[in-house]
């Protein structure tokens, strides 16, 4: 029944693109799962696209960062889901890097915002120390990160489990 409610496609494109910027592959199908459902096509209310659900700015943000906004960008691009993966997998291995690989800031920034992580890391209210974000402010991201977190420990158990370390001296 996990499983069943934990679907898994464009794995391929996942795993490659996810590798390349140094993620998890389940965290990258956790945030499909809970952006579209993997539905290329899906558009949010607010008019953010495809599988990773990238709104406009950001995806042409991206597509500068990555030297391809040129006169053949065009943010319909973002239905195709090579380059819905290729750009949202790039933007979470940005964020990761900028939150340390902390997952729960970068699903946190994925959805609300980097600005507004940052803010809440310097609030005392949600960060005891300035690098953890003790408590997530607004209902609708904290509801968000617990989504996709959770779906991600699933993706690990059924679909990437994580490489189990060798032992000293094998």
């Amino acid at each position: 029944a996990e499983r069943a409610q934990h679907p898994l496609e464009y794995a391929g494109l996942i795993t490659q693109y996810a590798l390349a910027q140094n993620l998890d592959p389940a965290l990258v199908s956790a945030v499909i799962l809970c952006e579209s459902s993997f539905n290329p096509y899906a558009e949010s209310r607010v008019g953010a696209r495809g599988l990773m659900q990238l709104m406009e700015d950001t995806a042409g943000w991206v597509a500068h960062k990555l030297d391809e906004d040129n006169a053949s960008y065009s943010f319909d691009l973002l239905y195709d889901a090579e380059t819905n993966i290729r750009f949202g997998t790039w933007y979470l291995g940005y964020l990761s890097r900028r939150f340390d690989g902390d997952a729960t800031k970068i699903v946190c920034a994925y959805h609300a915002g980097q600005g507004n992580v940052d803010a809440w890391l310097k609030n005392p209210k949600y960060s005891s120390d300035g690098v953890t974000l003790d408590v997530i402010p607004t209902q609708d991201t904290s509801a968000y990160a617990s989504r996709v977190l959770r779906a991600r420990d699933v993706y690990r158990t059924h679909y990437f489990p994580l490489p189990t370390p060798e032992p000293a001296g094998a």
